[in-house]
């Protein structure tokens, strides 16, 4: 009988633990998408109800005309694609060799690479200013994308080493065997294998230049070139803070988030499970 009730008291127990951990990360969300769709006066009372009382479509409607959020979009999908476009091809040859061949100073060079994610943004912001300055590339997505590219580089490096190196050497050997090259083999055994590795790398790569804002608003200081990290910043002014604003501009800028997401779950999930599935 005890052995009974202390089952049903550790069961009753990891269900609370859910429903708080559910109510954790979704209560956010919600009060983000609800506070983008009330109306600014009642965001502005002392005490805003979790039920929602007023509807309207105005915040979203600002997000695009006063913070020319469209704009910011356009900008952070071309420097966000294009640093993807060119650091996974150029990490996932990196990771290959550094799993797959032998070569001197393999060792160094990888921890050098590993090195760089330790140093904080503050340490190189000012000269990559003053490089960007002397390149006259200031205020143009072209610095944010030469500088993204430099630090997501190694990123996807680190993480696509580990995904290559889960893959059995016996299989490229068996390619060359039946004639393959090793570029030949690379290109068809080992990076199909590695995909999921890819695009949980692409994600990450992805995720961290979207929201980057440290590194864009040091450097840019222009409409034009603005990204939508930046666009946030239109709804603070002196006269307070557009909270509605804010929100229906995060509601927008996470959209393209969530359809990437959803895109790649399936990848994502092989990923994260582990193995190479022949």
């Amino acid at each position: 009988m005890s052995c009974k009730k202390t089952t049903k008291a550790g069961v009753a127990l990891r269900y609370i633990l859910f429903a708080a951990f559910l109510l954790f990360t979704i209560f956010p969300i919600y009060w983000i998408v609800s506070c983008s769709f009330r109306e600014t006066a009642e965001l502005q009372r002392t005490a805003i109800s979790v039920v929602q009382q007023t509807f309207t479509w105005g915040h979203y409607q600002d997000a695009f005309q006063k913070a020319g959020l469209l704009r910011c979009l356009r900008n952070s999908l071309i420097i966000t694609f294009g640093t993807v476009a060119v650091t996974i091809p150029l990490g996932l040859m990196s990771a290959y060799a550094f799993a797959k061949l032998r070569f001197r100073g393999k060792g160094s060079l990888h921890s050098l690479i590993m090195l760089t994610q330790f140093i904080p943004v503050v340490a190189y912001v000012v000269p990559l200013y003053l490089l960007m300055s002397r390149l006259h590339l200031l205020n143009t997505i072209y610095c944010l994308w030469i500088t993204y590219l430099a630090i997501a580089y190694p990123m996807a490096a680190i993480l696509l080493v580990g995904y290559i190196q889960d893959i059995p050497d016996s299989l490229e050997e068996a390619a060359r065997i039946d004639g393959c090259s090793t570029a030949q083999a690379m290109f068809k055994i080992v990076f199909p294998l590695a995909a999921p590795g890819i695009v949980t790398s692409a994600i990450f790569v992805f995720i961290s230049i979207w929201q980057e804002y440290f590194i864009a608003v040091s450097f840019v200081n222009k409409d034009a070139a603005r990204t939508v990290s930046m666009a946030m910043k239109k709804f603070e002014t002196i006269h307070g803070t557009d909270w509605g604003g804010i929100m229906a501009a995060s509601v927008i800028s996470a959209i393209p988030v969530v359809i990437l997401f959803l895109l790649s779950r399936k990848k994502l999930a092989d990923s994260l499970s582990g193995g190479v599935k022949g």
